[in-house]
């Protein structure tokens, strides 16, 4: 992406295609084709293909590397991921601070996540209906701990009926909940792969607290990130794209939300790196080095997902 030195690139494996390890390098091969990438360039590779093998010896190179592998479903939305298994040194210790962390703490960082993620959608909310994003912003000030009185729902409503129109519903089958959908699905990853790479179990939730979810943790951690994936299809529906459907074409292009700019804490990031320095950050909240979280601010201007995304790869 056009302004950051350190733009990785997103592998998108859309063909039949064997993945496998030549020379050090990731190595795609087609049809009697070979196409290399130096693995320090990797951000994810996402396989959409149900006819693409991989190597282990370029499985074990992905996680050296700490790049994240999606597979997908039938719908073309990612359904599981590879993430490194050991990416930080002292990973015992800092389970042992998540466990141990108070109930009355985890209700903070929920407050303030919750606030962040209300102000984020207000920020987008305003450009649409002005109204409407007064209020969220007034629910964000409000929010109590534990978001005790449940004001990210109510603002949930006010937002989507913001963005989409007052019969929208993010239980409705269409084009526009599969791209929001798929855009989650891929900033969820990275969240979760920054989290291994921390030390964290991503299971073990500040709010989320399902037993079936792997990833209660990342989930929690995504919330005020969704923002910037909703932005990019706010963008292709005002563009009336996903009129025909939610093809290819605008899997790849949300795949580079991760190198959206993203202000956080007075400096910018690409959305990757904001990630890592959001989760870093409640490393240092559960050591108690810190009590404040580091998290992402909406800003119109930079976040509308209008740059263009140089870092891409489709195969």
């Amino acid at each position: 992406m056009a302004g950051f030195d350190e733009a990785y690139r997103c592998i998108f494996i859309g063909n039949p295609a064997k993945l496998s390890l030549k020379n050090n390098l990731f190595c795609i091969t087609q049809e009697n084709k070979d196409i290399t990438f130096p693995l320090r360039d990797i951000l994810l590779v996402i396989s959409e293909s149900k006819h693409v093998s991989i190597t282990t010896s370029l499985l074990s190179k992905l996680a050296d590397n700490k790049i994240a592998f999606f597979t997908c479903d039938d719908s073309h939305t990612p359904n599981g991921i590879f993430t490194p298994y050991l990416g930080y040194y002292k990973t015992s210790e800092m389970l042992q601070n998540q466990i141990a962390f108070s109930k009355q703490n985890k209700a903070i960082l929920w407050q303030q996540i919750i606030k962040q993620k209300l102000y984020n959608q207000a920020m987008l909310a305003t450009a649409f209906c002005p109204k409407r994003g007064q209020k969220i912003l007034e629910l964000s000030k409000a929010v109590v701990l534990n978001d005790a009185k449940n004001f990210e729902s109510q603002g949930a409503i006010l937002y989507f009926q913001a963005l989409f129109g007052n019969k929208f519903s993010r239980k409705d089958c269409n084009p526009i909940n599969a791209a929001l959908n798929y855009a989650y699905a891929i900033i969820r990853g990275c969240v979760a792969r920054s989290l291994v790479s921390s030390g964290l179990l991503p299971a073990f939730g500040i709010f989320h607290k399902n037993q079936f979810n792997a990833f209660n943790l990342a989930d929690d951690m995504l919330e005020p990130y969704r923002v910037f994936a909703d932005s990019l299809v706010c963008l292709m529906v005002e563009k009336q794209e996903l009129i025909e459907g939610f093809q290819r074409k605008h899997r790849q292009n949300l795949v580079g939300v991760l190198n959206a700019k993203i202000a956080c804490k007075d400096r910018h990031y690409p959305m990757y790196r904001a990630i890592t320095r959001s989760v870093q950050s409640l490393a240092n909240v559960l050591r108690g080095f810190e009590n404040q979280l580091v998290l992402p601010v909406f800003i119109k201007e930079n976040s509308d997902g209008r740059e263009v995304y140089e870092n891409f790869s489709d195969v």
